[in-house]
C-alpha cells in the first residue's frame, strides 16, 4: 500500500467518526497540555533563577577557607588537611595549582565602623585585598579603575545607596561617589578583658566585659573612591581596600598585633582561567583538605535539581496522557467491530495482515498527533498565561518579580507532538493486532 493511498484512507475513516475521534483526542490534548504547561514553567523559573544568579556572580572565582571553618560547623570529620590555616605556605600552593589565574586573601574588617561622607553616614562593609592580585580578577568597573593604593578605596555598585542623613531620619538619594573622599570612623571600646576563648572558626578571641560606662576610642581614615565596579550582586555592598591597610584597622580595633602567617587568614579568593576548570581546582582543593565554595558548583547543583524537577512534573502529566492512551485503545477497539465487513472485504481484494495493522497504526497515531498538536499549543499559551499572573501578582504586592516563569524551548514543543503520537502508536498495536488477525470468511459474515 503506497503512503498516498494510505493517508487518504485514514483521513476518510477518521472523519466517518468525527466526534468519537474528538472527544479522544480531547485526552490527549489535556494530557499533552499538561506536560507542556508544567515543564515549560519549570524551564522557565530554572532559565530565570539560574540567569539571575549567572549574571550576577563570577563563575569563575572559588573562595577557600581554612579547615577549622568545616570543623566548626560539621560533626563529621572531613579530610585531613595539608594546613593548618590559610598562611603564606597555603597562599603559595593555591597559585601553584594549574589553571589559577590569581590568588588573594581576603580579610574582613573585625570591629565596629561607619562611612561618613559629608553630612550622611552608612553602615560599612570593608573587605581588604591583595592590590597586585586583585587587578588580576578581572573585575569590570563602571567608573575609574581597580587600584588599591594607599588611602584608596573601590566601591560596590550599590555602596552610594546606603547612606541617609540622621538629622532627617530618611534615606539619602543614590550618591555618586566616584573621586569623592569618605571617612571610615572605628570605634573601639575598652573595658575589663577577661581570658582568651577560642572560638569555633578556630582563632582565638579576647572577651571584654564593659562597664557601666565603657569607654571607647575612635579613629578616623581618609580614603577616596577611585573606582566604582559595575553591578555584580555579591559585592554590591563592599569598600574593598588594600590587605594592609584592612589589616592595619583590625590590629587596632583588636588592640594587638595580628600575625596572618601564624593565624592565617579568614578566607582566599581563586581565579581560574575558566568556569571550565573550577571543578578541577575544586577537586584539587578538597584533596589537599581546603574547603571551597563557588558559583559554578551552586549552579551545577541548581541544573541537577531542575533536572529531576522537570522529570517529575513531566511525570504528573505524563499520567494524563496515559489515561487518554487506553482511550485511543478503547476507540480503534471498537472501530474493529464496526468496520469487521470491511476488513473482511480488504483482505478478499487482497491487502494484507501488514496493510491492515499499517491503517489502525497510522488511525492512532494520527489522533494522538492531532490532540499533541493541539495540546503543545495549549500547554505553551497557558504556561505564558500564568507567568504573567504571576509577575503581575508580584509587582502589585510590591515585590521584585523575575523578568519570566515560563520558557517553551523548541525541543519542547517537538517532544510533545512526538510523544503524544508515538503513545497513539502504541495504544493502536492491540486493535492493529486484533484487526490483521481477522479471517476474511468470518469477518464477511459478520452482522
Amino acid at each position: 500500500m503506497f503512503l498516498r493511498d494510505l493517508l487518504r484512507m485514514v483521513w476518510q475513516n477518521l472523519g466517518r467518526m468525527k466526534v468519537r475521534v474528538a472527544l479522544t483526542a480531547i485526552g490527549v490534548i489535556i494530557g499533552t497540555g499538561a506536560v507542556v504547561t508544567l515543564m515549560s514553567l519549570g524551564a522557565g523559573l530554572h532559565k530565570s533563577v539560574v540567569g539571575e544568579i549567572a549574571s550576577v556572580s563570577d563563575l569563575t572565582q572559588i573562595n577557600v577557607f581554612p579547615p577549622s571553618f568545616v570543623q566548626a560547623f560539621s560533626p563529621v570529620p572531613g579530610r585531613k588537611s595539608r594546613f593548618r590555616t590559610l598562611n603564606k605556605q597555603a597562599i603559595d600552593f593555591l597559585k601553584s595549582l594549574p589553571h589559577v589565574v590569581a590568588v588573594t586573601p581576603q580579610e574582613r574588617l573585625q570591629g565596629m565602623a561607619t562611612l561618613r561622607f559629608k553630612r550622611k553616614v552608612a553602615g560599612a562593609n570593608i573587605v581588604g585585598l591583595d592590590p597586585v592580585e586583585a587587578k588580576k580578577l578581572g573585575w569590570e568597573v563602571a567608573k575609574g579603575s581597580f587600584r588599591l593604593g594607599r588611602n584608596q578605596a573601590v566601591i560596590g555598585a550599590r555602596v552610594g545607596e546606603m547612606f541617609s542623613d540622621p538629622f532627617r531620619r530618611k534615606r539619602a538619594e543614590r550618591l555618586n561617589l566616584y573621586g569623592q573622599t569618605l571617612f571610615i570612623e572605628l570605634t573601639r571600646f575598652e573595658g575589663e578583658r577577661e581570658a582568651p576563648v577560642p572560638s569555633s572558626g578556630g582563632r582565638v578571641i579576647r572577651v571584654v566585659r564593659p562597664s557601666a560606662q565603657p569607654r571607647g576610642s575612635a579613629k578616623k581614615i581618609r580614603v577616596q573612591v577611585v573606582g566604582v565596579l559595575k553591578p555584580r550582586g555579591e559585592s554590591d555592598y563592599t569598600v574593598y581596600l588594600s590587605l594592609d591597610e584592612v589589616h592595619k584597622m583590625n590590629e587596632w580595633l583588636l588592640g594587638q598585633r595580628i600575625d596572618p602567617n601564624r593565624k592565617g587568614y579568614e578566607s582566599v579568593l581563586v581565579k581560574v582561567e575558566s568556569p571550565d576548570k573550577v571543578s578541577e581546582v575544586e577537586k584539587r582543593l578538597e584533596e589537599a583538605g581546603l574547603p571551597a565554595y563557588s558559583f559554578k558548583t551552586m549552579l551545577d547543583s541548581l541544573n541537577r535539581m531542575f533536572f529531576v524537577l522537570q522529570a517529575i512534573v513531566g511525570s504528573i502529566g505524563g499520567i494524563a496522557l496515559l489515561v487518554a492512551a487506553f482511550g485511543i485503545a478503547n476507540t480503534m477497539t471498537m472501530a474493529i467491530y464496526e468496520r469487521t465487513r470491511e476488513i473482511g472485504l480488504m483482505k478478499a481484494l487482497g491487502a494484507t495482515n501488514r496493510d491492515i495493522m499499517s491503517i489502525f497504526l497510522a488511525e492512532a497515531g494520527a489522533i494522538g498527533f492531532i490532540g499533541g498538536v493541539i495540546g503543545t499549543a495549549l500547554g505553551a499559551g497557558i504556561s505564558q498565561l500564568i507567568s504573567l499572573m504571576i509577575v503581575n501578582y508580584v509587582k502589585q504586592r510590591g515585590g521584585e518579580a523575575l523578568p519570566s516563569y515560563a520558557h517553551t524551548p523548541l525541543w519542547l514543543l517537538f517532544l510533545g507532538i512526538a510523544f503524544s503520537t508515538c503513545v497513539g502508536i502504541i495504544s493502536g498495536v492491540y486493535p492493529a493486532l486484533r484487526a490483521a488477525s481477522l479471517a476474511p470468511v468470518q469477518a464477511l459474515k459478520y452482522e
